[in-house]
């Protein structure tokens, strides 16, 4: 080992295919890996300095930590960037030799390596979304169901229990049995899943505030236990970002572009990036718009106002978002900074940083 300097390893279940370098970057080591016992063996040769790059997908976080127990660094690099890189057949051996190109390429960044704890506050995060996309499935299909009965129903949970409940017990009613007897079925598989959540949001709101990423986070309004918790299992690096602009682009609240030369084209929002934080980042600065009275006459709140007056309710809500991003990164960076949303109360250098 002490001839390479970068290694690749393709991940698998059982097979793992490794594609060694050295300081010239010449390819030296090409071997294939046939059981994971051979791939524990494997991990225990390897001695810094050394480089180790593998790519997402599942298993690489504990891998990685493996790895990196034996003093080498790992760099976990998206998939989606080393499969540009891969020339030839689609094989072991070419997606290894993928993953070493890719680990030269600056503007692949790697994805942090999180802590077992970080991976279980993800996992409720995504069981979550799951649960919210079934049960937006299932109103939808019960509104078509009984939309083709002659059964009408507003917008709303409210409004859907409400209709839903006196379209079972009305008996007057000309719905076959069995239609009544599957939307009672997906009513009720609705309401469990409501339950499940509101108990995910109960240990996620206790998580944030024992978190300490997630508690620095919570005190910027629009911000609660939903997103501060996955920004803190997101682990991202404030120092890989230049400033809160870049920080917010990453997340997509930002005007995508198709520009040549001279001519600069600005379209709509690009939505690349993390869909789950952005949609919460949006839906928790519809949250704060809703409660500004209209009366107010604090700064904060006449920005808003003005925002609302210019862009509309929707367009308000993504540039408090985007706004809001900005700040994120400024309290990512600064651990022990304590923010205030008003800016008539502008305390610190740092965060007129992050407004520009």
């Amino acid at each position: 080992m002490k001839k390479l300097t970068a290694i690749a390893i393709d991940l698998a279940k059982n097979v793992f295919q490794v594609a060694g370098e050295n300081a010239r970057c010449e390819v030296i080591v090409s071997e294939r890996l046939k059981s994971r016992q051979a791939m524990h063996k494997f991990i225990q040769t390897l001695e810094p300095p050394l480089t180790v790059a593998i790519e997402t997908g599942p298993g690489a976080q504990a891998w990685a930590r493996e790895i990196a127990a034996r003093g080498v660094e790992v760099r976990i690099l998206p998939a989606q960037h080393t499969a540009a890189h891969r020339s030839g057949n689609k094989n072991d051996a070419n997606d290894a030799l993928s993953i070493l190109r890719a680990l030269h390429d600056v503007s692949v960044h790697p994805v942090p390596i999180k802590t077992q704890d970080q991976l279980a506050m993800q996992a409720l995060h995504r069981a979550r979304r799951g649960w919210r996309r079934r049960m937006t499935a299932i109103t939808n299909q019960v509104r078509g169901v009984l939309l083709e009965q002659g059964v009408v129903i507003a917008r709303g949970d409210l409004a859907l229990v409400r209709k839903v409940d006196h379209t079972l017990e009305d008996a007057t009613l000309p719905i076959p049995d069995r239609l009544l007897a599957l939307v009672a079925d997906l009513m009720g598989e609705w309401r469990g899943l409501g339950q499940q959540m509101a108990a995910i949001d109960g240990e996620l709101a206790v998580l944030s505030r024992i978190d300490p990423v997630a508690k620095h986070l919570c005190q910027t309004r629009g911000i609660g236990p939903i997103i501060s918790t996955a920004m803190a299992c997101k682990s991202l690096n404030p120092d890989r970002f230049a400033n809160g602009r870049q920080f917010a682009a990453y997340f997509g609240i930002t005007p995508s572009q198709h520009s040549s030369g001279a001519t600069f084209r600005l379209g709509r929002m690009s939505r690349r990036g993390d869909t789950y934080l952005r949609s919460a980042m949006i839906e928790g600065a519809h949250a704060v718009i809703r409660q500004i009275r209209r009366d107010a006459t604090d700064p904060y709140s006449r920005r808003i106002q003005r925002w609302v007056q210019r862009c509309g309710r929707k367009g308000a809500a993504v540039r408090l978002a985007n706004h809001n991003l900005r700040v994120v990164w400024l309290l990512l960076k600064h651990p022990d900074m304590t923010f205030c949303s008003d800016p008539a109360h502008r305390g610190t250098p740092a965060r007129e940083a992050a407004m520009h």
